[in-house]
């Protein structure tokens, strides 16, 4: 005979897409009629934008932007100079299966770089980059968690889940004029900036997400052309906005993640000779993922007092948010510049940063490397370029009860600071913010279906009201209640019994 189960469901973010890419970079360009001849290449360096992502049907497509810039000596060898080149680039990736309200997510990395200079000229540029896509919807997850029938015995666990209240998406501008105020020299040309999104203290209530940081620009320009001289300014920007979250209160909890999708830094002085005013134009993506700390009770087991029982089964997967993580810790290293002397450092930057993620020794790790980048002047006042590659590792308490956690982790870096130590010799300090979710990843098995094999009737001994069984320690309740065609609340309650298994050899009655 079958039985009749009853299934619950409950809302979950179902990942449909994680997939990488990897884009070749292959460029043999000639420089701009504007800009001087290369004496030597200081420093390369690769940026991307996301312009456009779209899903489609099971199709997800992302368009960008890729930007190689070329710091380099002139011939006078005092001037940094910059020349840029942009590519367009196109990725596509297959959906499990099409959905028609998600959000997609886009990382882009750094694998490698090389330049050199083929002549005065001419530039051969190899290197590649890896675009990350991550696409999530709302799903639900089916469990059973009762099984209905008077000979059916069933075991139950509790099980702790998070909850999808909502799911969300949505790009934003800041666009701002900012001035490198009075007693600065006026700028030529911006040389250099790097520009990132700090987190702040978001609120959410009815629906909506009161999103909160700051984005910090820092900005090395030129000021004289010709003898090379170069200032430097940093800037922090509030940023305020109100993200639509279907679901999202102030007793949820969130995992918010912002996207740099691209920026535009110019200046103003380009229509005015002597302006001091610094335009920004930065595009975000916000993504939120707002979810309800719930409990569900599942069968796990089950037998008949009637009946053999074939039972059919399956694994649930089960993903809870339990912390939120916040690290802001730092590493140092020491650069040694060879045959060059310090004698002044006029930038000084985080060129590139790599991560992974694991669980070891009950602690979550974070582990991975870092390039620092000095622009400075040698003894001859000529501009020369040295980086320090710097290898970083830092754990995270991961919460009792948790046997595979899994982190979704962003990694900036604020701020780098230098000291001097000798000639050719510079201490260096990263500040790095850490900041992401931690998530406890298990599965679950679940009862999915009984049958009562009414050919093979289980048989009670009916001589007698009561059995003596003999048991040993740590034999489980159920195992014995299985063997006599019983419930486990009638051996409890026979022998007042608290426990579910023996805690010790020892004689118990067994009603039958």
């Amino acid at each position: 005979m079958d039985y009749t189960l009853t299934k619950e469901s409950c809302p979950v973010c179902m990942e449909l897409l994680h997939q990488s890419s990897e884009q070749p970079v292959d460029l043999d360009f000639s420089l701009p009629d504007y800009c001087p001849d290369i004496e030597r290449i200081l420093k390369c360096r690769m940026s991307r934008s996301i312009t456009s992502r779209t899903v489609s049907g099971s199709r997800f497509d992302v368009d960008g932007v890729c930007v190689i810039r070329i710091y380099y000596l002139d011939s006078k060898k005092q001037a940094v100079r910059c020349c840029e080149h942009s590519s367009p680039f196109t990725c596509s990736f297959e959906l499990k299966s099409p959905s028609p309200d998600c959000i997609a997510c886009v990382r882009t990395r750094t694998e490698y770089l090389n330049c050199r200079a083929v002549g005065p000229r001419r530039l051969d540029i190899h290197g590649a980059f890896t675009v990350t896509a991550s696409v999530f919807c709302r799903g639900e997850q089916d469990y059973f968690s009762d099984i209905v029938g008077d000979d059916i015995q069933q075991k139950k666990h509790t099980e702790e889940i998070s909850l999808l209240k909502g799911l969300s998406q949505q790009q934003f501008t800041v666009s701002e004029v900012l001035d490198i105020g009075q007693g600065k020299p006026v700028p030529e040309s911006i040389l250099r900036y790097e520009l990132c999104f700090l987190s702040g203290d978001s609120r959410a209530i009815n629906d909506k997400l009161m999103l909160r940081g700051e984005l910090q620009l820092r900005v090395l320009y030129v000021t004289d052309i010709e003898n090379g001289a170069q200032d430097h300014m940093l800037f922090n920007i509030p940023v305020s906005q109100v993200i639509d979250v279907p679901g999202i209160s102030d007793e949820t909890v969130n995992d918010i993640r912002v996207e740099l999708l691209g920026s535009d830094v110019s200046l103003k002085s380009e229509y005015d000779e002597g302006s001091t005013l610094i335009s920004l134009e930065a595009r975000l993506c916000a993504e939120v993922f707002a979810y309800e700390n719930s409990s569900a009770e599942v069968i796990d087991d089950a037998y008949s007092t009637a009946y053999e029982l074939q039972l059919g089964c399956q694994s649930v997967p089960v993903r809870r948010l339990v912390s939120r993580l916040n690290m802001t810790p730092s590493v140092r290293g020491e650069l040694s510049t060879g045959d060059n002397n310090i004698t002044r450092v006029t930038d000084i930057w985080c060129d590139s940063i790599s991560f992974i993620t694991s669980q070891e020794d009950g602690k979550l790790r974070i582990k991975g490397k870092l390039s620092c980048c000095i622009l400075a002047l040698d003894a001859e006042q000529i501009p020369f370029c040295a980086e320090k590659t710097m290898d970083f590792s830092f754990d995270s308490d991961i919460p009792d009860g948790v046997e595979k956690a899994v982190c979704a982790v962003d990694i900036i870096v604020p701020s780098v600071s230098f000291r001097i130590t000798g000639d050719n010799t510079a201490e260096l300090k990263a500040d790095l913010d850490i900041s992401g979710c931690i998530y406890s990843d298990s599965s679950v098995k679940c009862i999915t279906s009984a049958e009562g094999l009414e050919d093979r009737r289980r048989e009670k001994d009916g001589t007698a009201a009561l059995t003596l069984y003999y048991a040993d320690e740590g034999e489980r309740l159920w195992d014995i209640a299985q063997m006599y065609c019983t419930s486990v609340e009638a051996i409890r309650m026979e022998n007042e019994l608290s426990d579910d298994v023996v805690q010790a050899r020892s004689m118990i009655l067994i009603p039958m």
